[in-house]
């Protein structure tokens, strides 16, 4: 086997994972704009008001979420400090998986293997 498709076929097993949990992050950010308590929401960055949409959010919505996540608050309600630590879990995996992909491409790179969009460069 070519070492340009093997390196491509093990680069896309590595993302997958990856793929899977960003994925998967929509239908729990829904669920949590949807719990979320109405003085928390005001106070978070312009967003989508609809729960479904929040994916939409800005890069600072984002970050403001994040860090409402890490905190933990003894005035939560359960539903919400479940949510927080799944957000918290899925956090951690997304980075794992990344760290794994980004590791896994500068391995195959150093091998010799050059990713699929440097040859449509090649070509101008």
């Amino acid at each position: 086997m070519d070492f340009q498709l093997a390196g491509w076929l093990i680069a896309t097993a590595v993302a997958l994972p990856y793929m899977v949990e960003i994925v998967g992050q929509v239908p729990l950010l829904t669920r949590v704009m949807r719990a979320l308590p109405a003085e928390v929401r005001d106070r978070l960055p312009p967003h989508p008001r609809r729960p479904w949409l929040a994916m939409f959010g800005s890069a600072r919505f984002f970050v403001a979420l994040f860090r409402y996540a890490l905190r933990s608050d003894a005035h939560d309600a359960p539903e919400i400090a479940a949510l927080k630590a799944k957000m918290r879990a899925s956090a951690k995996r997304e980075a794992l998986f990344g760290v794994g992909l980004v590791l896994t491409v500068v391995l195959l790179v150093r091998h010799g293997w050059q990713p699929p969009w440097t040859l449509l460069f090649q070509a101008f």
